[in-house]
């Protein structure tokens, strides 16, 4: 039976290391430490090849530990994988630190990589983010047009179509945008977007209150983002804290989540952890990166932070 198991998922993966099979099983699984453990092992026996460091930068990036995901991405720089799912991490990790050219690698990635349509969708989904934090709007606005004319009927078309309204502070057209995904397929990714509109409506606590959907570890940094300001808005930076000291949250480097666990914890008093933290986020965001933060953070709200750094 294991033997059969084997060959089912490796017809699932593209080619490389054999020895991830176990590995890539348990990422699937959503226990990414249990997945790391073993590519460590695989690589700390000397078995681990360009694939190895691929995925390992892929599981690294999915626990946000960004910086070292970097590092395994640029070792494995000739894995085929990087055509794949973890090339799209390895974009996406060097974004989350702040590096907006990845946003042209990913769409480079979207032409010559290997993928299916779903992938397609999430590629064009996730460029438009980029696009939005590296304040490049009219890239955005394109990459959704292009996105709606190729997939009029997916769901995140529409709800791209959302956020890049509420950027403009359009809040009708987001609504229309909102109703628009959900005439075809129910998506769970259209609470974000009625979370946002929420939080752009002053509305906090309904804005909480439509993020408490968040308790398994599958969801984005954009999507705990959005639920760290609500929660902080609405009032629980204590609830917060309890969130990110989870194992999916508690080593995550994205500047704009360490941003709102420094938030938290100035409104908690734990002023210890709080000159730890950003001595941390100090050692890898400077000023420029911290002002890159606080600007997105606001345009998600659409108003002034109550918190600053700088």
């Amino acid at each position: 039976m294991f033997f059969w198991f084997l060959i089912l998922v490796s017809f699932s993966q593209p080619a490389g290391n054999p020895r991830l099979v176990m590995a890539e099983h348990l990422s699937r699984q959503g226990l990414y430490l249990y997945a790391l453990n073993q590519v460590d092992s695989i690589i700390e026996k000397g078995l681990g090849d360009e694939d190895a460091y691929a995925f390992r930068g892929g599981i690294l990036s999915q626990l946000g530990m960004y910086e070292n995901a970097i590092t395994d991405f640029e070792t494995a720089r000739g894995s085929s994988r990087l055509e794949f799912r973890d090339g799209e991490w390895y974009s996406y990790a060097r974004f989350s630190l702040g590096d907006c050219s990845a946003a042209e690698n990913l769409r480079s990635l979207r032409y010559f990589g290997s993928f299916h349509q779903a992938g397609w969708i999430r590629l064009m989904f996730t460029e438009i983010e980029m696009h939005r934090y590296c304040n490049h709007p009219q890239k955005a606005h394109d990459v959704q047009v292009e996105m709606m004319n190729i997939f009029p009927r997916a769901v995140k078309s529409h709800l791209a179509q959302a956020d890049l309204a509420l950027d403009e502070g359009d809040v009708d057209l987001a609504w229309r945008a909102l109703f628009s995904s959900q005439i075809d397929f129910q998506y769970i990714g259209a609470i974000d977007v009625l979370a946002r509109i929420a939080l752009v409506e002053e509305r906090y606590e309904d804005a909480f209150q439509q993020m408490q959907y968040i308790k398994a570890q599958r969801v984005s940094d954009r999507s705990m983002i959005l639920k760290g300001l609500a929660t902080l808005l609405a009032g629980d930076p204590s609830v917060l804290l309890f969130r990110l000291n989870q194992s999916r949250w508690i080593m995550n480097e994205n500047p704009h989540i360490v941003f709102l666990r420094l938030w938290a914890l100035k409104e908690t008093g734990e002023n210890a952890e709080y000159s730890d933290t950003l001595s941390w986020l100090e050692s890898y965001c400077d000023s420029d990166c911290m002002s890159w933060v606080q600007r997105n953070l606001e345009r998600e709200i659409q108003a002034p932070l109550p918190f600053k750094i700088l």
